[in-house]
């Protein structure tokens, strides 16, 4: 067998105290001072509802980011017996399920939460009840052509601003045309995610039917518990599945990143490019990168995020349009609450990568545009002389290439426009959603 790629070492689990809705909650696996050995950690345990509460499923949280959502339907008579109770009282309380290793924070929290369902008036409540402490380990680094450099923000944001700086310099590869939203590397991450992780029968492929959708391709469903351990020899198998896959997996994406940019970088006559550029929402693919590649790069772009909201309403009604969540809210107060889960992901993001990744703000960068392209330039150790600055800045901030995207007069009006466009009851609201986040970047 080769050595083990990816690994999970639970340091401590942390169990909360239950509200009086949960009758019982157990954690069978992962347990504390245990190692997970592959790129299968085991999900398993119980939960049960006090009367007339429900808990049909629980969410598995990785801060911000929902790693999988575990039905609550395995028949757990063993439970029963032991609380002693009586007819009438359904087994299945149980759930039992496999995340994937790949992607997960050197230094992981996997929060448990339960959907708590209450049928009287059909509402809903998330309970946090656990919380697993450990740190993974990985071996999947390969050489490639190219290194990532993750522009990791939130919409109207500045990422476009962004992009085209980076794409003006001849080591930094990007898609080359607005609005810089081509994300070929983004992609090929996320199909080496689906395709490695264990099966899934409840929210992915099934081995009764994967093949009657055209557009569909999930987890494999034959790299399961069950199918393994029929195997003769299953421990090869599970060798395969949990080593030599994965590693064969990131190779092929790798590949196909690599092959994408090298023709970006002969479209634009970049023959010495040494990054390709995307734009990145908070997600999983961060990790993902940072496990696969030997030198990721990444910039944490922020922008107050009440000049966010005033930006986002303005393009919208530029656009005839309800983007950025507000289609999904019914009134600016409710898309703000929405809007603060991406605000603590940012937040989240520069926590965990702060000591390798460069925070910079579209503030300073519209308003002091020379310094904070050679902290970029510096950072991706790159070539950051007056002369090629100076053309940047001509180029971009002194042209009419960002009129189309910009919803204030000049980039100089868009910071702080809150100040004089945002209604006090909303901003009181966004100070109660994500002050924290503000003063976190250094907003006033």
């Amino acid at each position: 067998m080769i050595a083990d790629v990816l690994s999970f070492e639970v340091d401590s689990i942390v169990l909360l105290p239950l509200p009086e809705e949960v009758a019982t909650f157990g954690l069978g696996s992962p347990l504390a001072r245990t190692r997970h050995v592959g790129h299968r950690i085991p999900i398993v345990g119980w939960v049960s509802g006090s009367p007339p509460y429900t808990v049909p499923s629980i969410n598995l949280m990785n801060g911000e980011i929902l790693v999988k959502c575990i039905p609550v339907n395995v028949p757990r008579p063993d439970v029963v017996g032991r609380l002693g109770w009586g007819g009438g009282v359904g087994d299945r309380l149980g759930f039992h399920s496999f995340i994937g290793a790949l992607g997960l924070r050197r230094k992981t929290e996997l929060d448990i939460v339960l959907n708590l369902h209450d049928p009287r008036d059909g509402s809903w409540r998330r309970v946090k009840v656990a919380t697993v402490h450990g740190k993974s380990r990985n071996g999947l680094q390969v050489d490639s052509r190219y290194q990532p450099l993750m522009l990791t923000a939130i919409g109207r944001s500045g990422t476009t601003l962004a992009m085209q700086i980076l794409g003006e310099h001849r080591k930094v590869l990007t898609s080359n045309f607005y609005p810089y939203e081509v994300k070929q590397s983004a992609y090929w991450g996320h199909v080496l995610k689906v395709l490695a992780d264990p099966a899934d029968f409840e929210n992915s492929s099934h081995p009764d039917g994967f093949e009657k959708n055209m557009g569909f391709i999930g987890h494999n469903p034959y790299c399961h518990e069950e199918t393994l351990r029929q195997q003769k020899g299953s421990r090869r198998f599970l060798d395969y599945y949990n080593n030599r896959l994965p590693l064969e997996l990131v190779k092929f994406a790798v590949a196909r990143i690599d092959e994408f940019y090298e023709l970006v970088a002969a479209g634009e006559r970049k023959k010495n490019a040494v990054y390709f550029a995307e734009k990145f929402l908070p997600t999983h693919l961060q990790a993902i990168f940072r496990d696969i590649f030997q030198r990721p790069k990444e910039i944490v772009l922020t922008r107050d995020f009440r000049d966010v909201i005033c930006s986002a309403q303005s393009f919208n009604q530029k656009r005839n349009s309800q983007s950025f969540g507000r289609s999904q809210a019914s009134n600016d107060f409710e898309w703000i609450n929405g809007f603060s889960s991406g605000v603590r992901r940012v937040a989240e993001a520069w926590r965990d990568r702060k000591h390798s990744a460069l925070h910079v703000r579209y503030e300073d960068l519209v308003l002091h545009p020379e310094a904070q392209m050679r902290r970029i330039f510096d950072y991706l150790d790159v070539e950051a002389s007056d002369v090629l600055i100076g053309s940047i800045r001509r180029k971009i901030f002194e042209s009419s290439r960002a009129q189309h995207h910009m919803t204030t007069a000049s980039p100089e009006k868009s910071v702080g426009r809150w100040k004089r466009d945002m209604p006090e009851d909303i901003l009181e609201h966004c100070h109660e959603r994500f002050g924290q986040e503000l003063k976190m970047f250094g907003y006033e």
